[in-house]
């Protein structure tokens, strides 16, 4: 798992990557390599299709964009007993002040006008423009011409139905009126903290969100929400969420559907329910 290389990809990839393929870019980031930036695992896990919320055939789609646009390379195709390996390129610096702009020049009073300036002497280039005396080519709507609107019998049509303001706010769902901002997948993480005696901070806008999410499909919430209150009891003085994302990143993964379940150790001699003593004496000297 690697936090460095998630961060990387919500600071530096390309500008031209959606909203979709940048949520996947964080999924694989997430289950890369720091050092060599190459996947661990298979891309086609359902952890990855359910953190990029995609299914399997825009799995591929959006693999393909990826690649197209330098944002992914495909180190190996995928074999019967080998998962295909995926590398997370290196990203271009993002530009900042000192970087000089590559930027044609814009239009300056120094630079000069290379449109020609509508002038009376300069003719319209445009062919039958409005006016007096060109005809207008769309049908008025006059006496003679019947008004569409309404029907044979006389009788207008009635307008469109439309919801009111106040009705579609009353079918609004609360859940996304009480968000406060959070994203819907983070609030089970937040309230449990919360409800846990746990008041920190959230300091996360916008892409800040996709490592916490990411966390949550990766580990599950009730494991996050043991994590901070352990590391609340040791620490009293932590102020902000951010505090956990060390430890949280280090969580092992939720196990996966077909793994077996220890067996639990049988009790000699089977279950018996309790029963009070026969021989009273066992509640003498005060016991």
């Amino acid at each position: 798992m690697g936090i460095r290389l998630i961060v990387e990809v919500l600071t530096s990839a390309p500008e031209a990557l959606t909203h979709r393929e940048k949520l996947l870019l964080v999924v694989l980031a997430e289950d890369a390599n720091d050092d060599t930036r190459i996947t661990w695992n298979s891309v086609e896990r359902p952890e990855v299709l359910r953190g990029a919320k995609l299914s399997r055939s825009q799995l591929y789609a959006v693999l393909k964009s990826l690649t197209a646009k330098g944002a992914l390379e495909r180190l190996t195709a995928g074999q019967k007993n080998a998962a295909a390996k995926y590398k997370i390129p290196t990203f271009a610096v993002p530009q900042r002040p000192e970087i000089p702009d590559t930027d044609t020049p814009s239009q300056r009073p120094s630079s000069r006008d290379t449109e020609p300036s509508q002038r009376p002497g300069i003719p319209d280039t445009e062919k039958n423009g409005q006016r007096p005396g060109n005809a207008d080519t769309e049908t008025a709507q006059c006496p003679g011409i019947r008004d569409v609107s309404v029907r044979e019998s006389g009788t207008p049509t009635p307008p469109p139905s439309f919801t009111t303001p106040s009705a579609s706010k009353q079918e609004e769902p609360a859940n996304t009126r009480l968000s406060y901002g959070y994203p819907e997948a983070a609030l089970p993480l937040i309230e449990g903290i919360t409800a846990a005696g746990i008041n920190v901070r959230w300091p996360f806008k916008g892409d800040q969100w996709f490592p916490i999410l990411a966390l949550i499909t990766k580990s599950g919430v009730p494991a996050l929400v043991d994590y901070a209150v352990r590391a609340a009891a040791r620490n009293t003085s932590i102020d902000s969420a951010k505090y956990f994302m060390r430890g949280w990143s280090e969580l092992p993964p939720l196990p996966r559907s077909n793994t077996a379940r220890p067996p639990l150790r049988a009790v000699s001699g089977g279950w018996q329910p309790y029963t009070n003593p026969t021989d009273v004496s066992a509640y003498s000297n005060g016991f």
